[in-house]
């Protein structure tokens, strides 16, 4: 998920002597101070981010491919993929790109920088066609626009942008670039941070920082349902579907804890919350086959949800920061997850053992 920090320029702030001591970066989720008798900086202050907060080179995406493939989406960086049979890189695509999202069972794969949208082919690499991401409804003198989430559709027809300035989504047409339907009217609501696909793609999940949750038919653009769940802390995280299009998931988090609630889509009531003291929730997939939804923490906790005893039966230890990404592979046998640490690890299902670690490459993609 996808926050990024807004302002990488702040860095450049020069010590001043108005006060004992001048906060004046963000940088990789830590403050530099800077004393007032020197220039020098002050030991770095850690700072609590919250779950759908990412920086430079924070996995932000992660989907299993046939034939023993992995995709890691990197902020900031770009996308490797990963053959899991010989623990090596394959192929690197998407250089320099910020927010990213993979299909669920071909090679496309959509990017940006925020103002411009690009699509690619994870088999070799190759750029397929890039555009200008400017929505539709945004008068044409208009520049202030940033694209903060995407989806493709599951007939890789169409891509769903959402704008964390204004609000608003769109849908573009994946072969010509050209923008299609333009999605109700979400500019009353906070700025978009996640948007989620259901499984037949008919309907879109967004949430944002008003902590409100929509729910959109693809077709039209319109609003179906608008909820604001109070297990839900201030700061939203991820979306996810299961795999029958039965549930829908969100999780957040605040300085108070994490809550992760579940709907039932057939009527739209909540099904189950969860609720930490300890820990802000992230990263969401839901099992396969199986009743069970994997939830991401910000202390590296991995839980392992039952959605029928509505308890969690399992957790995994093995990050030790934030993870924001989870993704099952097709039968459910491994689970990959990743964060703001620069590894993905590969679990196994059944021994709920930690089964490969890929460590990303020290140099950023060029």
């Amino acid at each position: 998920m996808r926050y990024v920090n807004p302002s990488p320029t702040i860095s450049n702030v020069v010590c001043n002597q108005l006060s004992i001591v001048l906060l004046v970066g963000v940088m990789l989720g830590t403050l530099t101070a800077c004393s007032t008798t020197s220039s020098n900086p002050l030991p770095t202050i850690g700072i609590d981010v919250g779950p759908g907060v990412n920086f430079r080179g924070d996995i932000v995406a992660l989907q299993f491919l046939p034939n023993q493939q992995l995709l890691v989406g990197v902020g900031y960086d770009g996308i490797y993929r990963w053959n899991l049979a010989t623990s090596t890189i394959e192929q690197t695509l998407a250089a320099k790109q910020i927010y990213l999202a993979f299909s669920a069972s071909e090679l496309l794969v959509a990017s940006t920088d925020r103002k411009t949208l690009t699509t690619w082919n994870s088999n070799d690499g190759q750029k397929i066609l890039a555009w200008n991401a400017k929505p539709l409804q945004l008068p044409a003198q208009t520049t202030a626009f940033e694209v903060s989430a995407l989806a493709i559709t599951p007939d890789q027809q169409q891509i769903i942008a959402a704008y964390n300035k204004g609000s608003m989504l769109q849908t573009w047409n994946v072969a010509t670039g050209e923008a299609t339907t333009t999605f109700g009217a979400p500019a009353k609501t906070g700025s978009i941070v996640e948007i989620a696909l259901s499984p037949d793609g008919q309907l879109l999940a967004s949430n944002d920082f008003s902590g409100v949750v929509q729910i959109w038919d693809v077709a039209s653009g319109q609003q179906v349902h608008s909820f604001k769940e109070a297990s839900l802390n201030y700061q939203p995280g991820k979306l996810a579907w299961s795999h029958d299009g039965k549930w829908l998931a969100a999780s957040s988090g605040d300085k108070n804890g994490g809550g992760v609630a579940i709907w039932d889509t057939s009527s739209w009531a909540i099904y189950a919350t969860h609720r930490s003291t300890e820990h802000q929730f992230a990263g969401l997939a839901f099992h396969p086959t199986a009743p069970s939804l994997a939830i991401g923490s910000s202390s590296g906790l991995i839980e392992l949800y039952d959605l029928t005893s509505k308890q969690v039966n399992n957790s995994l230890k093995g990050h030790a920061e934030r993870v924001t990404s989870l993704v099952w592979n097709a039968d459910g046998s491994q689970l990959a997850s990743g964060g703001k640490e620069p590894f993905v690890l590969i679990w196994d299902s059944t021994s709920l053992t930690e089964q490969q670690r890929l460590v990303l490459p020290a140099t950023p993609l060029q």
